[in-house]
């Protein structure tokens, strides 16, 4: 086993979504975009953390790392990589990334708003003011609402990921990779509020070679909380179950993603998320799935589907359309 440590551009990859998206609007629509931004987050978070290492191209080798792949690769100035041989390929065996008070990326304007941004190390432009934008309707936009978090500030956390690989005595056929993934990602906002994600994946997926993986499953269970000033939980969700992830054989490769959870929210109340053809392009082409919904049915028996596209930076909830802001108001993180 070999040991590699690499400079600012690897793998804030969980990015872990940490930010608020939340609107600036009262009512029980308001209160329902809230709480479906807070699932929305939370998945994100999890699909992000169990598929950095391929998206960031880095089974392809240690010099294929792709620093914008998943937002937030610049916090870590060093991350901790060991790797592995199996059937003569340098595969990584663990990561470790911490960090501590990093500025989320700023994303430049471009058309479409897929942006992009060239890869740079830790100590990123700060965040902008958070205002968000209110092109299409509601925005979903945590910054500086009333009654809500004010702009988001650096994100501190923890990411660590182990590999095992499992392949024929003759290395015929395809390598499956078993992988576990911890992480912890807190980010606190203007107005002393924090919002934190943690949680642990496990995965299951068959490696080809010259290839991305085959069909990945993973098995999740992540809690998205967030925090007052004086330390009080005043939002909490937490969701297990299960998602599905088709890589395309682009490099870095298109996600598409299927899955489905149990939401247990702070109260101790229970719904389901079902997520249905989410298609996650890489973070520089654009930041925010293009296609797919993500419903949500709440203990009471309602549902509301959260659906994105079809352009990039668009989406409806329930058939309201919706102002999906830029990435640098919430990314951050690291893995």
């Amino acid at each position: 086993m070999r040991h590699w440590s690499r400079g600012s551009q690897w793998l804030g990859a969980v990015a872990l979504v940490v930010g608020t998206m939340t609107v600036g609007c009262g009512g029980s629509q308001g209160s329902t975009l809230d709480a479906t931004s807070e699932v929305s987050q939370a998945v994100e978070a999890t699909s992000d953390s169990s598929d950095a290492v391929e998206v960031s191209s880095l089974l392809h080798g240690l010099d294929k790392l792709r620093p914008q792949a998943i937002e937030g690769f610049h916090c870590d100035a060093s991350p901790d990589i060991t790797t592995v041989e199996v059937c003569g390929k340098t595969l990584p065996a663990t990561v470790h990334l911490e960090w501590t008070d990093c500025a989320p990326p700023t994303r430049p304007e471009g058309p479409g708003r897929g942006g992009g941004q060239p890869p740079g190390g830790g100590g990123a432009p700060p965040p902008q003011d958070g205002t968000g934008s209110q092109v299409r309707g509601q925005s979903l936009d945590g910054g500086g609402r009333p009654g809500g978090p004010g702009p988001r500030g650096p994100s501190s956390g923890t990411v660590d990921i182990v590999n095992a690989y499992e392949a024929a005595e003759d290395c015929t056929g395809a390598v499956t990779q078993n992988q576990t993934v911890t992480f912890e990602v807190s980010s606190t906002h203007s107005d002393g509020e924090v919002s934190t994600v943690k949680g642990t994946t496990a995965s299951t997926s068959e490696l080809v070679d010259g290839a991305p993986p085959r069909r990945k499953s993973t098995q999740a269970d992540v809690t998205r909380t967030r925090t007052d000033a004086d330390g009080t939980v005043v939002k909490s969700v937490r969701l297990e179950g299960s998602l599905s992830i088709a890589f395309s054989t682009d490099t870095p490769p298109v996600r598409t993603i299927d899955g489905a959870y149990t939401e247990t929210a702070l109260d101790g109340s229970q719904g389901t998320v079902t997520l249905a053809g989410i298609v996650r392009p890489p973070r520089d082409v654009c930041p925010w799935p293009t296609s797919g919904t993500l419903t949500r049915t709440t203990a009471d028996g309602a549902s509301h589907v959260l659906t994105f596209g079809p352009e990039c930076g668009d989406g409806t909830l329930d058939g309201a359309a919706l102002s999906l802001p830029d990435r640098g108001e919430r990314g951050g993180g690291r893995h």
